[in-house]
């Protein structure tokens, strides 16, 4: 459809003036669109900037909660934290490493032991247990308990109160294809790394074997050169002699090492740097026995001591037991080889009824401190401990004091099937007053005293041990 100009489309005519107001209402509805437009955009909240509505709130005073600052968080919550501090009566105190530790620089209040006086620590910590590793564990408490555990004073003090203790238990050493040293018996952190044991170059070879081990040294043989060694495994301390050309060649050879120190502050357990004695059995062959004594500090041999009473050695070398002062070794004919260290004597003795020549019986100390000596027999299940006392008149006699059943003491169930040929006493360690019993390819370690039992590793086939014992030097523990 065309159009005129002052014509509109149903055909009538406008004038102009009509036509210039409604162009100028036209331009005003346009402009007031606009406007209300804008100020829709500018009130309405949901497309208002962060910054205009931080500053439109904070102009006003007020703070919606779900708008609040971090830092404005932060604060509250450390502010209703203390708060509960101060207010709550059983509130725990923090402790190092936490994860709660205070804010603003604060610390945490000082542990009970941290508190005490030093004199009261210092008592407390010579209590400590004669074990590796007691001093090294207090050391690691805090600063000032490790500055108490080395100090030069503390250690002196802390050695001298070992008169009253006893060496303890390190391990054992046994004769495999060469002379080893078994550490399994103390648990970690106790137990004494393997790099730590000095054992002489030369026991690897087949030749050598342990005789004896006393106050932290060790006695072996060479029976190939007629050679004796003594060394300390802790130290490394090593000392080559030779067998007494009196002794001519013995095929048997029994042995004992044991301090010299005749000092009245000196402590058993601790003589790596001490004189020594060695005391050596054997038999004439007309099976008479007899003895000599070495001495490291004049490095001689004594005269020969000797018996006329006939006896016979055992094949394997039996490490002597140390009661009072006498050495005491076990025989193959029923009979008990005894040795006077003050009176340089020699003297054979009988032995219980039940002694054979199977190796399940060994000497001890008796129970309680009481005088004479002690036999324990072992005959699975059964384990006897018999005692010899003297009466007044000087007639001894041999009772039997107890018998343990060996099955639950053990931990050894009565339906295993047993080898009755491997039941034997392996070894016995005179300071703590433990035995050492082998049954069906296992050793267990018992404590006479108390009657418990522990299982050893490692110690399949084991034909015979000897006990270790001694205390770790204090320069080395820590």
């Amino acid at each position: 459809m065309k159009t005129y100009h002052g014509v509109s489309p149903g055909g009538r005519r406008r004038s102009g003036s009509q036509i210039g107001a409604s162009e100028e209402a036209a331009e005003m509805a346009g402009a007031s669109r606009s406007r209300r437009r804008s100020q829709i955009a500018v009130t309405r909240p949901g497309r208002r900037s962060r910054s205009h509505i931080g500053a439109s709130e904070e102009d006003e005073g007020l703070v919606r909660p779900g708008r609040r600052r971090r830092s404005q968080v932060g604060a509250s919550e450390d502010r209703r934290r203390r708060r509960r501090r101060r207010t709550s009566p059983e509130a725990p105190v923090p402790l190092p490493g936490d994860g709660d530790t205070p804010r603003n620089g604060g610390r945490c209040p000082p542990a009970p032991c941290e508190s005490l006086p030093l004199d009261m620590l210092w008592e407390i910590l010579l209590l400590l247990p004669p074990q590796p590793s007691s001093r090294l564990l207090a050391s690691l408490v805090s600063r000032r308990w490790r500055g108490l555990a080395t100090d030069p004073n503390f250690v002196r003090q802390f050695q001298a109160r070992r008169r009253s203790w006893k060496p303890p238990l390190l391990g054992f050493f046994e004769r495999r294809r060469k002379i080893v040293f078994n550490q399994d018996i103390l648990y970690p952190p106790d137990r004494v790394p393997a790099e730590r044991i000095h054992i002489p170059f030369g026991m690897a070879s087949r030749g050598f074997e342990v005789l004896g081990c006393r106050g932290g040294r060790v006695l072996a043989l060479h029976r190939v050169f007629r050679q004796l060694i003594v060394f300390a495994p802790i130290t490394g301390e090593q000392r080559y002699f030779a067998v007494p050309a009196e002794f001519g060649q013995p095929s048997i050879l029994y042995g004992a090492v044991l301090c010299a120190a005749g000092e009245q502050d000196h402590v058993h357990g601790h003589c790596h740097c001490s004189p020594f004695k060695v005391v050596l059995v054997s038999h004439k062959r007309d099976h008479q026995p007899q003895a000599c004594v070495f001495s490291s500090e004049t490095d001689t041999w004594s005269n020969i001591i000797s018996t006329k009473y006939p006896c016979e050695l055992h094949g394997d070398s039996v490490p002597a037991t140390l009661i009072g002062n006498a050495l005491y070794w076990l025989l193959s004919c029923n009979a008990i080889f005894w040795f006077d260290l003050d009176m340089q004597s020699l003297a054979v003795i009988m032995g219980p009824p039940g002694m054979n020549e199977s190796g399940n019986y060994r000497i001890i100390k008796p129970e309680d401190g009481a005088d004479g000596l002690a036999i324990a027999i072992f005959l699975f299940p059964n384990l006897q401990i018999w005692q010899r006392v003297v009466n007044s008149q000087g007639i001894a006699t041999w009772f039997l004091r107890k018998t343990v059943e060996m099955h639950s003491t053990l931990g050894i169930p009565h339906q295993i099937r047993r080898k009755v040929w491997q039941d034997k006493v392996l070894g016995y360690d005179e300071d703590n007053d433990v035995i050492i019993l082998y049954v069906d390819d296992s050793a267990y370690m018992l404590e006479l005293k108390q009657m418990q039992s522990r299982k050893l590793n490692g110690t399949r086939s084991m034909k015979q041990c000897h006990p270790f014992t001694s205390f770790y030097p204090p320069d080395i523990a820590i």
